[in-house]
């Protein structure tokens, strides 16, 4: 249960970096300032993904309560990983050997944390 918690808030924190991501994509960031902000506050992606993030940001205060933050702290990298890999997938980013190899190390860390 423990570790469904934390996975939890790691996939909300990830899902709320792609709704962002996606939002921005939307934005013409060439455009003078007030319309950029007329864009940015009228993008569902952007709101959505800010939501998220606040839902995300409550659970892991809960979870800081809940654990030690030298425990909790290494499976937030996590988002690293599910990011880039969601990257990849839904925006058709680069994901070449280095970023495999560092996603692995990652995950690995992650791995030694959670049999401690």
């Amino acid at each position: 249960m423990k570790y469904g918690l934390i996975l939890f808030q790691v996939l909300i924190n990830t899902a709320a970096q792609l709704l962002l991501k996606r939002g921005a994509e939307l934005v013409n960031f060439s455009q003078p300032p007030f319309q950029i902000l007329l864009s940015l506050l009228s993008n569902l992606y952007i709101w959505g993904g800010g939501f998220i993030f606040v839902i995300s940001f409550l659970l892991w205060i809960y979870l800081l309560n809940q654990f030690e933050l030298s425990f909790l702290y290494p499976f937030n990298n996590l988002t690293f990983v599910l990011a880039a890999l969601g990257g990849w997938f839904f925006f058709n980013e680069d994901l070449n050997y280095y970023r495999i190899f560092g996603i692995g190390l990652i995950f690995t860390g992650v791995l030694f944390v959670a049999k401690s």
